[in-house]
């Protein structure tokens, strides 16, 4: 049990989703987790976890975690060696660590619709937050994340199922 506890954090990033159905790519809290189909990322206090979140749910967070495919181009997966390779702001700093984290606050009560729902409110004030942390152009964030919604689905077709039958 001590090994387990070891490994918890207040953070978990998913360790894999589907491009379409998923809503989340890291979550957080006051209390450390561990999990199974999401890691727990050690080393961070509850406000740094999540602060790292909200930037991981944003546009640019959500594309670093999709650029390493899984089995399925519609299914990326992520490992604990990918996870420390993706960039994240410094939230150890006071200003960028509390604008994500006011987010955070802010969004926590939003129902976080999947992926394939594309625009919604909450997603645009992750990346707003992510913007305002960084000091980007708001409107590159915003390109960035409608391109993303506009990702055509990779979807594969069963044994005898054709593209113009309606799905159930």
């Amino acid at each position: 049990m001590k090994q387990i506890l070891e490994k918890a954090g207040y953070l978990l990033v998913s360790a894999g989703k589907r491009t379409n159905t998923a809503r989340l790519a890291a979550t957080a809290g006051e209390e450390k987790y561990v999990g199974n189909g999401w890691m727990p990322v050690t080393g961070l206090s509850p406000q740094e976890a999540k602060a790292a979140a909200v930037f991981s749910n944003s546009t640019v967070g959500r594309l670093q975690l999709m650029r390493t495919p899984g089995k399925t181009l519609d299914f990326p997966t992520c490992s604990v060696a990918e996870a420390e390779n993706i960039k994240i702001p410094d939230i150890k700093g006071d200003r960028i660590r509390q604008t994500l984290v006011d987010c955070l606050e802010r969004t926590k009560d939003l129902t976080v619709p999947q992926y394939h729902d594309g625009e919604s409110e909450v997603r645009e004030l992750w990346d707003q937050a992510a913007d305002a942390a960084m000091g980007w152009d708001p409107q590159y964030l915003a390109r960035l994340r409608g391109l993303l919604n506009n990702e055509p689905r990779v979807r594969g077709l069963g044994y005898k199922q054709y593209e113009d039958e309606p799905e159930e």
